[in-house]
């Protein structure tokens, strides 16, 4: 006789029961860590069957993630892979300050827009979710603005997890909230208020003074790691010049390795839009932006390249070019093949960290396709 496994779907949209204390302390030497559990409901872990529960410094007068408030509740609180998204979009959007937004999906961009021309937040977010509408299916969605009633009818055209923003006009709050207690589309959508998004850390040398980054090891041990900063303040701090030192005369003339192009303006800034996008893409990652916008993001791949023709494979299916666009890559191309492969594309810049033995072959292949090649200096891996 078949077994029934129908009733596993009610799993997915039940809270369960955990045993956590509602205060924690941190210590590490003579430094103590006061934590209390946020005031949110939070239904379960990564999985359905996995405990947690979220705990917040209790001495931070700059809280967001963990000072959410939450304007409307759905399947019995938030999960963990819920708090993560929602996290990892304020993690992009603190970098911008004009109007923007961010399609996250397990802890992933899936799209992304910056105001580029005066646009509308709702055909900013329109223009996002088209990166890759598939992916977008139950995601979590952030803006850095305050939510109107265009936008939050456009975020009910197709099903959504939750949202995240600094606050919602009132007609976007009853846009948002009608189809609470129905059984039609996003009646479970979580609608959450964040607060301090101008107060988190972004750059190196601002304060991360408590900020760690926990994770467990198969045998319970734990590791600390400062969270990322990144030296990029704007374009500006790009290397728009690279050069690496030629030591063999019988190559290249004898001359020195040095990118031939410079970026154009729009170049310059969307490379950092790509790079803002990339540091929170899963290694290895890739990114293509175009107008301010992703056209499309690579990601979890363990080679380069792979990454770099995932990225494209996902563009051409979903019926994007990347004629025009810019490519930014999170650490270094071990070959010149990335920028060949790109280059077939029609991508006119890329920005990456450089650092590769053989980053006077990438300088030539750059050189080779009139591409302009940007480097940072700075590697933005991310292993979640």
């Amino acid at each position: 006789m078949a077994t029934d496994v129908s009733s596993f779907k009610d799993a997915y949209k039940k809270a369960i029961q955990s045993d956590f204390p509602e205060e924690a302390m941190i210590v590490i030497g003579d430094r103590k860590i006061p934590l209390k559990k946020v005031g949110i409901q939070l239904r379960y872990g990564t999985n359905p069957h996995q405990p947690f529960i979220a705990y917040a410094p209790v001495n931070n007068p700059s809280l967001s993630v963990g000072n959410l408030d939450i304007l409307k509740g759905g399947k019995e609180g938030l999960s963990l892979t819920n708090l993560q998204d929602m996290s990892q979009a304020l993690n992009i959007l603190k970098f911008f300050g004009k109007p923007a937004c961010t399609v996250m999906k397990h802890v992933n961009p899936c799209g992304f827009k910056v105001d580029t021309k005066g646009e509308q937040l709702s055909e900013i977010y329109r223009i996002a979710r088209a990166c890759d509408e598939r992916s977008a299916f139950g995601s979590i969605i952030g803006f850095n603005r305050k939510v109107d009633a265009p936008t939050a009818e456009a975020v009910m055209e197709t099903f959504v997890e939750g949202i995240i923003a600094p606050d919602y006009d009132e007609d976007a709050l009853a846009i948002l909230r009608r189809n609470e207690g129905t059984k039609k589309l996003n009646n479970a959508i979580r609608v959450a208020k964040v607060s301090n998004m101008d107060r988190m850390p972004r750059f190196v040398g601002d304060d991360v003074e408590g900020y760690y980054n926990i994770r467990n090891l198969v045998d319970g041990s734990i590791t600390l790691e400062v969270p990322y900063l990144t030296r990029i303040r704007s374009a500006a701090d790009f290397i728009v010049d690279p050069m690496i030192p030629n030591s063999d005369p019988a190559k290249n003339g004898g001359k020195d390795y040095v990118v031939q192009r410079k970026p154009s303006a729009k170049e310059l800034d969307d490379c950092l839009t790509a790079w803002y996008v990339n540091i929170n893409v899963r290694s290895n990652g890739i990114v293509f932006v175009k107008d301010g916008a992703a056209i499309s993001v690579g990601t979890g791949e363990q080679e380069r390249v792979g990454a770099v023709e995932q990225a494209i494979d996902k563009a051409l299916k979903k019926g994007h070019s990347l004629r025009g666009a810019v490519m930014s890559s999170d650490a270094f191309f071990p070959q010149r093949d990335s920028i060949d492969t790109v280059a077939q594309e029609g991508v006119t810049a890329v920005v990456w960290p450089a650092g590769s033995m053989n980053d006077a072959l990438v300088i030539e292949a750059a050189n080779e396709h009139s591409i302009a090649l940007m480097a940072t200096l700075e590697r933005c891996f991310l292993h979640i």
